[in-house]
């Protein structure tokens, strides 16, 4: 890490900064990777960590469905989260943006689902990706095994509620893996 990197965190909580969101997309370094990121996991997680010694709240964007993400890639993506401990994190579907590499590999099996007058690009299906209801599932899994890893300590009763809820949304994102879009 280069010495502007490490003083970063200080210089924005110095200025008043109180909030950073960083655009994490997921915890597995493959698919960041396949996303052309040009960033670690690791420098996420200490990226959250840093912000969070200095004062500021850490929000995270996660994304799924990106093109060739396995049950490995949400498991990684999970751990990342428990790792890194945002104090919030939003979850999306992976959307074509034209002029990204993303869209270029997807766009022939792209579907706008309704017209551009009543539709955004996160509204595109892609022909052969996991349904939004594997997504909701991998969603579901992410936020309780966050919520019992969070509760462990001082609410090991409500961890283990939490985990058992996290094994069945996993079981159903398992159960869903037959479902694709379009």
């Amino acid at each position: 890490m280069r010495p502007a990197e490490r003083e970063t965190p200080q210089a924005l909580a110095d200025l008043g900064c109180y909030r950073v969101w960083i655009g994490s997309e997921s915890g597995s370094q493959r698919i960041l990777d396949a996303m052309r990121r040009g960033v670690k996991v690791e420098q996420v997680q200490w990226a959250t960590k840093a912000a969070q010694r200095h004062g500021m709240q850490v929000g995270m964007f996660l994304m799924w469905g990106y093109d060739g993400e396995t049950l490995e890639d949400i498991e990684a993506t999970i751990e990342h989260v428990k790792q890194s401990n945002p104090d919030i994190f939003f979850t999306t579907v992976s959307y074509p943006i034209k002029g990204t590499p993303y869209y270029d590999k997807v766009a022939a099996r792209s579907l706008l689902s309704g017209s551009w007058e009543t539709s955004t690009d996160r509204d595109f299906q892609i022909q052969g990706r996991h349904s939004r209801n594997y997504s909701r599932q991998a969603d579901r899994w992410l936020r309780d095994e966050v919520a019992a890893f969070r509760a462990e300590e001082t609410q090991p009763a409500e961890a283990e509620v939490l985990r058992a809820e996290a094994r069945a949304a996993r079981e159903a994102l398992l159960g869903a893996a037959h479902e694709v879009e379009a």
